[in-house]
């Protein structure tokens, strides 16, 4: 294909049956799921229209970039080019188109979270700030009961989250969650694995402190007992890791846990115009500080 051919144009929320399209057959990560992205993507189309962009060749969507404005930088949330179009330079180019959007909103920073792809998003200027590992635990024995104190409906939860909180993680809401929290602790998320029911895999996570973090797990295990699960899933920073390990946790026998990687790239300060919709502008003021998607 010859780059004359390839138009980049912002998105429409008509355009997700094809964005549907292009993340099934480009994505490895739960984002190929329809009921993962499609949220996600009317989401940030109705609150950052400017900021959904996709790469046509001849009229068929080959590529898409999907994102979002936090208080002082900008999220890439999802970016994906069919297989057939791949090292043909339309990822690097739906970045660069990406970065100058952002760019134009006053941001400059961009930061994004990917399993896949490192080597690209350094050779784009992308410094690795973090990371997350998957960690497992089998669940055995009659050990700590669980605390009624920590039941938590699904009402319960959407009551302590914020919105964008609730948009990232609504998608995964069914009868086989398991919510445990309490509010001066913080909550955690499960729901039944697709694979395995034997499992549950964690999906989100609010809390303050380490120790916070191990007491939810902890009554998460207790829960998972009572359910009949035997083995729980949770991402934990790299600086938690070590302490899960003496706490039971091991690595994930998963072939679909992979590393996550949190890569952040300064922009430079371009001196022009911004150009905004007025959706953008509205949503700049109002907009709280987010972390990225799970």
């Amino acid at each position: 294909m010859r780059r004359h051919e390839l138009m980049i144009r912002q998105l429409k929320a008509k355009d997700l049956p094809s964005v549907l399209s292009v993340a099934a057959s480009s994505f490895k990560e739960e984002a190929r799921r329809p009921e993962v992205i499609g949220p996600g993507f009317i989401d940030d189309i109705t609150r950052f229209p400017s900021l959904q962009i996709g790469a046509f060749d001849g009229g068929l969507m080959v590529g898409f970039a999907i994102g979002e404005l936090a208080e002082d930088w900008g999220v890439l949330d999802w970016i994906a080019v069919t297989p057939s179009h791949q090292r043909m330079g339309i990822g690097s180019e739906l970045l660069k188109q990406f970065e100058r959007r952002i760019s134009l909103s006053g941001r400059q920073r961009v930061r994004l979270g990917t399993p896949f792809a490192l080597d690209f998003y350094v050779k784009m200027g992308y410094t690795c700030v973090g990371t997350q590992r998957v960690l497992q635990k089998t669940v055995v024995g009659n050990d700590e009961p669980f605390d009624n104190a920590f039941s938590m409906t699904l009402n319960d939860l959407v009551d302590m989250l914020e919105d964008f909180e609730l948009d990232s993680i609504k998608c995964f809401f069914s009868s086989s969650c398991v919510a445990v929290g309490r509010r001066d602790v913080g909550a955690v998320l499960a729901t039944e694995n697709r694979w395995s029911k034997d499992e549950i895999d964690v999906v989100f996570s609010k809390y303050e402190g380490v120790e916070s973090h191990f007491l939810l797990l902890s009554q998460l295990e207790a829960k998972a007992r009572q359910r009949g699960a035997y083995v729980i899933t949770e991402k934990f920073d790299e600086a938690e890791v070590g302490l899960a390990l003496k706490k039971g946790w091991e690595e994930s026998r998963s072939p679909l846990a992979w590393t996550t990687y949190y890569m952040e790239k300064r922009l430079r300060a371009r001196f022009r115009a911004i150009a905004m919709t007025a959706e953008d502008a509205a949503n700049v003021d109002s907009a709280k500080k987010k972390p990225l998607k799970p």
